[in-house]
């Protein structure tokens, strides 16, 4: 620390950077490296931050999310997804619930077998959500996690809700910050619903507002 971090390019919040943020909270030192080979406050704090990036992640992100994922059935006829899968969802209008997932193999609930040979079927697409390692997330994502880990890290570790109550606004600016992020991925409006359902754009009002006129596509 000093005047040189002055000039120095922040950089993306690593997970030391956020266990680091977890032990100030409590009024513990910083730590240089995260050792899981001895139960201490930093490897709880480590624990506290995966814990919440795995279950704010089953939420569902633009950037850990997608639509129509083939999974090709196997030679023994059965389809076995990865385990950082925590969301298969197959078209519920083309197999009305027919196909549903147990663990991490697919499952046919009409013929009541995981082996998938006799449903006529080389392979199955599914909206998925992915759960992704720490520096695969958006950094605003990370942020949020390190602030949502704090509080709950203070809670467990001092048994006081003190300090939960001060970082209230904290936790509702990084949460704003994440909703922002994920309305500039998807790009929604309420003629295509989100961003690549049409094939061209659609009307921008604020366009006309703004005297520019339609989009391009219309002229």
């Amino acid at each position: 620390m000093g005047l040189a971090n002055q000039s120095a390019t922040p950089g993306r919040t690593t997970l030391l950077d956020a266990v680091n943020i977890l032990l100030a909270v409590i009024g513990e030192a910083p730590v240089n490296g995260l050792d899981n080979s001895v139960m201490t406050e930093s490897s709880i704090a480590e624990r506290t931050l995966l814990e919440f990036h795995k279950q704010e992640q089953t939420r569902g992100w633009s950037w850990n999310s997608e639509e129509d994922y083939p999974f090709a059935v196997a030679t023994d006829g059965t389809i076995s997804v990865p385990s950082n899968l925590t969301r298969w969802a197959p078209d519920p209008f083309q197999w009305n619930g027919r196909f549903i997932l147990r663990g991490q193999r697919v499952y046919d609930r009409d013929k009541r077998s995981y082996v998938l040979t006799g449903a006529a079927v080389t392979q199955l697409t599914a909206d998925v959500v992915w759960t992704l390692p720490w520096d695969d997330c958006p950094e605003v994502f990370n942020r949020y996690i390190s602030i949502l880990g704090a509080r709950a890290f203070s809670n467990r570790f001092l048994g006081s809700d003190s300090i939960e109550r001060y970082t209230q606004q904290d936790l509702l600016m990084a949460r704003t910050e994440l909703d922002r992020n994920e309305l500039q991925q998807l790009q929604p409006n309420s003629l295509s619903g989100r961003r690549g359902v049409l094939p061209f754009a659609t009307f921008n009002p604020a366009a006309g507002l703004a005297g520019r006129g339609s989009p391009s596509w219309l002229d």
